[in-house]
């Protein structure tokens, strides 16, 4: 048993539809499915690793731990940047994107939200659990869209804005710039929220990515789960093709 406390950030995914599961081979699907994804992104990750090791730049893996349908997945920031300055989290992001769209093909569909803070994790035989405020936070606020994505809580939303705030100081930019030049990572988007309604704030642009990965293949699986959804989970594929539409439209591609 190892338990240690780090500060970083943290996303939280739930798994759409697995809840409503009656089949043991639907089950089966998932956790192949599931464990093929992580094979493909572990390489992936090895990849983008090596590539900023070039720079200079060491980042540590991720950390991620399985709750049955959900999954935490932990950014670590080195001690030294105790105030937080998401250094090592704005350098995943790309791969963050990735898994998101990558599993989107694979038919696993995540709705989540990122947090950042203190965090205890304690990595034992059994696995890996994570326990602290940034957890409760980024699980309590993935329950409220309507949809398919990955949102930022207000807690760290604040903390992103401050840091684009410090990265426009530091090189003499307007914040307005800054923001453009980070639309490839958050959009600022109406997310629907379930009870009805929708609220304005900084979201995953996992479209950005979908021209390089398998763009056809995420808009087919969107197509085919809203089919086989029920009604309760039907707008969800919708609003969440809505989203892609409204990213294309706007420019948020990387062409």
């Amino acid at each position: 048993m190892s338990i240690k406390k780090k500060r970083g950030v943290v996303v939280f995914l739930d798994a759409l539809g697995v809840s409503k599961y009656t089949q043991i081979s639907q089950f089966i699907t998932f956790f192949e499915n599931l464990e093929i994804l992580k094979g493909e992104n572990k390489y992936i990750w090895t990849q983008w690793k090596q590539q900023f090791k070039k720079e200079g730049i060491i980042l540590p893996d991720p950390e991620i731990a399985f709750f049955q349908d959900s999954l935490i997945i932990c950014f670590s920031e080195p001690e030294k940047d105790a105030e937080g300055t998401l250094h090592n989290f704005f350098a995943a992001q790309t791969w963050l994107m990735q898994a998101i769209v990558m599993a989107m093909a694979k038919k696993l569909f995540f709705r989540g939200a990122i947090s950042n803070g203190d965090y205890i994790i304690n990595e034992s035989e059994r696995g890996i659990a994570v326990l602290g405020k940034p957890v409760v936070d980024a699980s309590f606020y993935e329950k409220y869209g309507d949809w398919i994505g990955v949102i930022q809580t207000p807690d760290f939303q604040s903390d992103y804005i401050a840091a684009l705030t410090q990265y426009a100081d530091i090189n003499d930019m307007s914040i307005d710039d800054v923001n453009r030049n980070y639309r490839r990572f958050y959009v600022k988007y109406n997310v629907p929220l379930k009870k009805g309604g929708s609220h304005e704030c900084f979201v995953v642009n996992w479209p950005t990515l979908i021209r390089k990965t398998g763009g056809n293949e995420v808009k087919t699986a969107l197509l085919e789960g809203k089919e086989s959804a029920d009604d309760e989970n039907k707008a969800k594929y919708d609003n969440t093709l809505t989203f892609l539409n409204f990213c294309e439209q706007n420019g948020y591609f990387i062409e």
